[in-house]
């Protein structure tokens, strides 16, 4: 992918200002720890930029006081949805869909922050007539610990999407912070776990682009728990299943122009536990000499990775850290099979994870 991007090269339309109208979605739920402060951050954004906008929160069902403090807001900008039940997020930006009515469509959550000029470098992708959909930069301050393994990866992760940008389009878009022409965005199947590979992947079906653009930047940070990150891995990825047979159609190199990119960056990484596995196994009964080298080695990795994840304290491996992080995701990866076979993937509630609020 990288050699094909550097060939295509294609890049953000840097300083072409866009001109059109603007509809902020923020899907929540209990979130008055946070809703406030983020719908002060997108009021400031749209008045530096000069834009004409609307913010529209959607309270999911939420039990708190996440609705009456958006509607509080001074700001005229400001719509509020306050849904009774709450019917997840892929369902809430269908309603909120119903009712935006910006050129573009900016998709972002209640707990994260985006860079002073973040709007701004998204919105410029959108001045090329070409592009359907956009993602910003989400920079994760992982910590220690196996999270810091995972916070690599993450790195990992965005530098594919960078070149799968440059070459044609991402397979998917970072849901905190990211846009698509109103127009094109679809309304998202009851359910959906993978909404932001789900419309971004019917944009480009479209024949649209989709990229990403590294200068738009959003920062976040992962939970405190692993555990917290297993839970969110393991459903990321029983969505994946799940987006297959919503969308069979993503498998056929005549029908989805980005085929390559979405069969090596979401379907293979499905078989990588069951390739590890087998490779286990082989080893094991396999009697030459490279083979018991091989079984060996892999015990090593494993221990490592083992000795990565129970570590605690002050004295880490970022060796073993990482050891674990793999370790950790190829679980969730094997998982997720099973909770898709079983049909545990279309829970469609949201899971709180717990995280230290920045000083």
């Amino acid at each position: 992918m990288a050699l094909a991007a550097r060939r295509a090269n294609f890049a953000p339309r840097a300083g072409r200002r866009f001109a059109g109208s603007v509809s902020i979605l923020i899907p929540a739920y209990n979130e008055e720890s946070y809703i406030v402060r983020r719908i002060d951050e997108f009021t400031g954004l749209l008045a530096a930029n000069g834009l004409d906008g609307e913010i529209i929160v959607i309270s999911d069902g939420s039990t708190d006081h996440t609705a009456a403090l958006a509607r509080e807001h001074a700001s005229q900008s400001v719509k509020v949805l306050d849904l009774q039940q709450n019917v997840g997020k892929a369902e809430a930006l269908s309603y909120a869909r119903e009712v935006a009515r910006g050129d573009v469509i900016v998709l972002a959550d209640a707990r994260q922050h985006w860079a002073p000029d973040a709007l701004e470098k998204l919105l410029e992708n959108f001045t090329n007539p070409e592009v359907g959909g956009a993602s910003g930069e989400l920079v994760i301050d992982s910590g220690s610990g196996t999270l810091s393994g995972v916070g690599l990866y993450w790195k990992y992760e965005k530098w594919i999407r960078q070149n799968e940008s440059a070459y044609h389009s991402t397979v998917g878009v970072t849901g905190a912070i990211s846009a698509v022409r109103r127009e094109l965005f679809p309304i998202i199947p009851k359910g959906t776990v993978l909404d932001d590979v789900y419309w971004p992947m019917q944009v480009v079906m479209r024949g649209y682009r989709v990229v990403h653009d590294q200068r738009s930047v959003a920062y976040d940070r992962l939970p405190e728990k692993t555990g917290d990150e297993f839970k969110r891995k393991l459903r990321t990825l029983t969505g994946n299943f799940q987006l297959v047979a919503l969308l069979p159609s993503l498998l056929l190199p005549w029908r989805n122009p980005i085929w390559f990119q979405f069969m090596s960056h979401k379907v293979m990484r499905l078989v990588v536990p069951w390739a590890l596995l087998a490779l286990f196994i082989s080893s094991i009964v396999l009697p030459q000499p490279f083979y018991r080298l091989a079984f060996v080695a892999q015990l090593a990795f494993y221990g490592l990775g083992l000795m990565g994840i129970l570590q605690t304290g002050k004295s880490r491996l970022p060796l073993a850290s990482t050891a674990g992080s793999f370790i950790m995701l190829n679980a969730a990866a094997f998982l997720a099979f099973w909770a898709w076979i079983l049909g545990r993937d279309s829970t469609r509630y949201w899971h709180k994870a717990s995280y230290k609020d920045r000083q």
